[in-house]
């Protein structure tokens, strides 16, 4: 399955090579036994998409407008470097329209429940429940589908509310089999996702969902694995600091920050700087699809050279193309990631032709 759709024209001195890709990275195979390699490609990067699940309870007007405001801070990266992203809207409480549809007694058990925001629900408008890189004026969209409002469930289980609004047929084909998953939950509450539809915030409740039945949901749903294919990110209550400044009913979220340790999401604290949160929160999608290439052949590290667009990049960690041995690729990062549309072009010696 494809994780970066590109082109690629090989240019050898004496052999064309053939071109392969896999999920998790471009890659491309060289088989000829010249001394020098030149590999020509015009950079895709992978698709994104993303999913924002905001907590929609009594409290949390003042976190869903900080989040509308410092939306910029997370979707510029993206847009300058020209990704093709998916972003959509769910609740804290979107569990109702999952596992409870249908629940006696429940009036807001149905699958509507389950469906993407839009803020054009409460004015009858056209509802623009997923946006994309084309979508004009996605930022006030977003900021507009952001602000869900304060009259939600106080029984906030964002993670079987991330996993229903996911399976629910009324958002189907939201996540494209070959796109990076990022999940980003925004709450000032723990989740205490379980079986029953009774609030119980008892970490020993028997009916509490493992954290972990979400990572394996997650990996099943992508057919991936973390930090390649997936991950979930949180800005929320990190520490008893945070939780005293807003208010000691509050909960950590321990089990929103596990599932974020579980796969390599970024974890934010709802105290701090939003704009600063969701810098690093793309960032950190921005690491898991970073620009990769595997090689076939080993090569002279001290050969390669990696030009983007005519301008020689320089080997640096952070700043630059690295080579891992271990996987025998080249990665480029920093301020040197290519943009849709750049021309890469790699040349090395193989090792296996050195006197």
């Amino acid at each position: 399955m494809n994780a970066l759709n590109f082109k690629i024209v090989v240019a050898a001195v004496s052999l064309i090579a053939l071109s392969s890709c896999e999920k998790g990275g471009a890659q491309f195979s060289i088989s000829s036994d010249s001394t020098v390699f030149q590999q020509s490609l015009t950079f895709v990067p992978r698709k994104i998409d993303v999913l924002f699940v905001v907590d929609n309870s009594g409290s949390m007007r003042s976190s869903q407008e900080s989040l509308a405001q410092n939306f910029p801070s997370f979707i510029n990266y993206f847009k300058s470097k020209g990704f093709d992203f998916r972003l959509a809207v769910t609740t804290s409480d979107a569990f109702y329209g999952g596992q409870f549809v249908g629940t006696s007694g429940c009036s807001i058990c149905v699958p509507e429940q389950a469906q993407f925001r839009a803020s054009s629900d409460a004015t009858g408008g056209t509802a623009i429940r997923v946006i994309d890189n084309k979508t004009p004026n996605l930022e006030e969209v977003f900021a507009a589908n952001a602000q869900v409002g304060v009259t939600g469930s106080g029984d906030e289980r964002a993670l079987s509310s991330f996993k229903s609004a996911l399976e629910s047929s009324l958002n189907s084909g939201f996540h494209r089999p070959d796109a990076f998953l990022s999940i980003v939950i925004v709450s000032d509450e723990e989740d205490f996702s379980q079986n029953l539809i009774s609030m119980n915030e008892s970490y020993s409740n028997p009916d509490l969902h493992p954290v972990t039945m979400y990572s394996e949901f997650l990996k099943t749903f992508t057919a991936g694995q973390p930090s390649t294919d997936f991950s979930v990110s949180t800005i929320s209550i990190l520490d008893s600091t945070c939780r005293q400044q807003l208010g000691s009913g509050r909960k950590i979220g321990q089990r929103l920050i596990e599932l974020a340790d579980l796969t390599g999401g970024s974890k934010n604290s709802l105290c701090g700087a939003f704009n600063t949160a969701l810098d690093n929160i793309s960032a950190s999608i921005a690491n898991n699809t970073l620009a990769n290439f595997p090689l076939d052949r080993l090569p002279v590290l001290e050969s390669i050279r990696v030009i983007i667009d005519g301008v020689l990049v320089p080997q640096d960690l952070a700043d630059g193309w690295s080579y891992d041995a271990n996987t025998n690729s080249i990665t480029i990062k920093g301020s040197f990631s290519p943009v849709a549309g750049a021309v890469i072009a790699i040349n090395f010696d193989p090792a296996s032709i050195q006197q």
